[in-house]
């Protein structure tokens, strides 16, 4: 796995502005168009025959806001989101053949792992009716901006009580920056099979996670595997109460009298032999039953310690791809269609000297139905029409 080749080597030689001296040119292009023709930018302008072409409309739909957000980090978001819809607007494709529409989600740091505030711009290219973009999606195609948060990059994996975020490996092979694409086959069959690009927008030479490597996977899953063999001994402990040992000798001499006071002769003697014969304190079927559930446990911790321990470093060092819980764990799954590296937070990556409002790192994804002729134009345009290092300007330390 190998890091992002950054767009501007040296930081100080970034663009220090979202857009390049080009699309500012487009940009005044776009505003004098604006003021002369009537409507908006997207309006109707005439060619040299006199027939009409309609560019369509971006929809403005509400922002979703989490309540009681701070006023001046708010405002910041919103300002940084707008700027993320001039760039998509102005850099995008066509959005012929669908209607656009754009709003912005803004949530609390509260509960983070990191203190930076999420928010993003959502965006759908609605091919039928108008859908709310807070919706799941349809057949639409869907792109939004996430600034500082990694869910868009995978999926959530618990390991010893801790989420870390799993990836499918990513590669740096679109202008410089980390990028990774699947297709999956919806529940929903009507749907049809959605084809996910996801680009990853860093500080350059830098990125905000660490790969967790075999050995690191491994100590945790150990852990895991204890935590869950000593529930299951609280469990049981519960179900099965285990006597002291006077306890047990009381209930046993009960037992015994009891017969004693029913039975006579070798009837009596053959019931109490068998009952002496088959007798288990409870403290011993505990150790029975308890033994016999916990063992694939004990088979997991063994499995763990002898890659641990008798595996070279170079081994341990690769980093962790998995494929399900500690407990089903069997070897790392590098070759498996389904397995994912997990992520751990670089700490040192975040600059400390800014604003919690301000975007340190960005997450673009492009969903879409393949098999929507209009939304497959717009995906082959998308690819080769926008620039995704001109939004490194936005991540200026």
């Amino acid at each position: 796995m190998s890091f992002a080749t950054p767009c501007y080597p040296n930081v100080k030689n970034r663009p220090r502005n979202l857009f390049s001296i080009k699309s500012s040119f487009w940009i005044v292009l776009l505003f004098l168009l604006t003021s002369l023709l009537p409507g908006s930018a997207f309006a109707q302008s005439a060619n040299a025959k006199g027939a009409s072409i309609t560019v369509t409309q971006w929809q403005r739909q509400e922002d979703y806001i989490e309540p009681h957000l701070p006023g001046r980090q708010l405002t910041e978001m919103k300002k940084t989101v707008s700027t993320l819809a001039s760039w998509l607007q102005q850099g995008a494709p066509d959005p012929s053949g669908c209607t656009p529409a754009w709003c912005g989600a803004y949530y609390s740091n509260k509960g983070s792992v990191l203190p930076l505030f999420k928010y993003e711009l959502r965006t759908g290219y609605f091919t039928g009716g108008m859908g709310q973009l807070g919706s799941d999606a349809g057949r639409e195609g869907r792109f939004s901006i996430t600034a500082n948060d990694l869910s868009a990059l995978g999926q959530t994996f618990s390991l010893n009580g801790t989420d870390y975020v799993s990836v499918r490996p990513m590669r740096a092979c679109y202008q410089g920056i980390l990028y990774n694409e699947w297709a999956s086959l919806q529940e929903d069959s009507s749907l049809g099979a959605r084809q996910t690009r996801v680009w990853l927008i860093t500080y350059a030479d830098s990125l905000p996670f660490v790969y967790m490597n075999r050995k690191e996977y491994l100590e945790l899953a150990q852990k895991e595997v204890a935590a869950n063999k000593a529930a299951l001994k609280a469990d049981l402990q519960m179900r099965i109460p285990v006597k002291s040992g006077p306890e047990e000798e009381a209930d046993k001499a009960r037992e015994l009298q009891s017969m004693a006071q029913t039975y006579s002769g070798s009837t009596l003697a053959n019931m109490q032999r068998r009952f002496l014969a088959n007798y288990k304190p409870d403290s011993v079927y505990f150790k029975e039953v308890f033994s016999k559930q916990s063992a694939p446990f004990d088979a997991d911790s063994l499995l763990m310690d002898s890659l641990l321990t008798k595996t070279s470093a170079d081994y341990l060092t690769k980093p962790a791809y998995v494929s399900g819980p500690a407990t089903s764990f069997r070897d790392f799954g590098d070759s498996l269609p389904d397995s994912r590296m997990l992520l751990k937070w670089n700490l040192n990556y975040f600059s400390k000297s800014v604003s919690l409002a301000k975007a340190q790192f960005l997450v673009a994804s492009w969903q879409y139905d393949t098999t929507d002729a209009v939304a497959a134009n717009l995906d082959r345009e998308l690819q080769s029409k926008l620039s995704f290092c001109d939004l490194a300007g936005l991540l200026e330390k």
